[in-house]
């Protein structure tokens, strides 16, 4: 039987399939969640590797495709093929805040898309049903 795996603040998941343009840091929001199926748990010591570090070289183009497999339509990840730059811890950390900050701009961009549809289809809604004017 396979044990479950409880997700530490720091971890860096990504998908099996569709691979590293997904890795995302775990936070005190999520850590204590279950890893999910598909997905693969990278714990690094964060006295040698900062995971924002990771997680932003996962996302990039070409180390994604340098370490995916394409034995059919979808991609697999092996984590064992990817590359990251050797530096510093404290040059890490640097990269890594940059990396932290647009995976919060990502996230605000998607916050504002999920908000604007609905800001849409409430005035689809509005302007069908009579309670807006044209």
């Amino acid at each position: 039987a396979d044990e479950t795996v409880l997700l530490e603040p720091g971890d860096v998941v990504v998908p099996v399939v569709g691979g590293g343009s997904a890795a995302r840091v775990v936070d005190g929001t999520t850590a204590g969640a279950a890893l999910g199926h598909n997905l693969q748990l990278l714990r690094p010591d964060p006295a040698a590797l900062d995971p924002w570090f990771l997680a932003g070289f996962l996302r990039g183009t070409a180390n994604h495709r340098q370490a995916s497999s394409h034995a059919s339509t979808a991609a697999r990840l092996d984590a064992r093929r990817l590359h990251l730059p050797r530096m510093p811890l404290a040059d890490q950390r640097r990269y890594g805040e940059r990396f932290r900050e647009l995976a919060a701009f990502e996230d605000a961009l998607r916050t504002a898309g999920r908000l604007g549809g609905l800001l849409v289809q409430g005035m689809y809604d509005g302007l069908a049903d009579g309670t807006v004017t044209p």
